[in-house]
């Protein structure tokens, strides 16, 4: 007799448990996100394909991690001089919609000296870019990992750019937007959403 009740809670529990599964099934179906772009593309490589510099293109290859807004999306296919002129490299173009609206590149850098202060790192990694920077702010900062954002201007067009760049493998990223896509909080929030490291 004791044995038939415990097989009969036996019975009930695994009838419970597998209640509670489908049940946990049923409501992440039902609040999923579908609204979420699923071509948006957060871990991005680079070197992305070969240039026409051997040293760029045996770059040793990391990997970018951020997070696009919500309709931005990444495409091989794009035009660059529609932005200030930068030494980046292996582009892939930033759209929203089916508008191009900057592209992220990146390029590797000469570190100075060690334990140099931070004001001499800039004058390392920035001039990578190629461009006039009067206002770069930095928004995250770690021992070998610096995001920041500013106005980027080769004299003859403007825009936004977040540059950030990691001292263990000598490399930066920079995103180039168009001049006022993005407010001051989404340039921000992408700053804070970037890491990198070699693959």
């Amino acid at each position: 007799m004791q044995d038939k009740r415990q097989d009969f809670s036996d019975k009930i529990s695994v009838i419970m448990a597998v209640g509670l599964v489908v049940l946990s099934l049923i409501v992440n179906s039902f609040f999923r996100d579908d609204s979420a772009d699923p071509n948006v593309i957060t871990e991005i490589r680079f070197p992305a394909y070969e240039t026409e510099y051997r040293e760029i293109n045996s770059a040793m290859p990391f990997v970018v991690n951020n997070k696009l807004p919500e309709g931005w999306s990444l495409s091989y296919e794009g035009d660059e001089k529609l932005f200030p002129e930068a030494d980046l490299y292996s582009p892939y173009y930033i759209y929203n919609g089916d508008v191009c609206i900057g592209y992220i590149g990146f390029n590797i850098f000469n570190p100075p000296a060690e334990n140099t202060d931070i004001k001499e790192y800039h004058k390392a990694v920035i001039p990578v870019v190629n461009a006039d920077i009067p206002d770069y702010t930095i928004v995250r900062l770690t021992e070998w990992f610096e995001a920041g954002y500013c106005t980027l201007s080769d004299g003859e067009k403007t825009a936004d750019a977040i540059i950030c760049f990691n001292k263990d493998i000598h490399t930066m990223a920079g995103i180039v937007l168009t001049e006022g896509v993005a407010d001051e909080t989404t340039l921000q929030q992408i700053c804070l959403s970037l890491s990198f490291s070699a693959m």
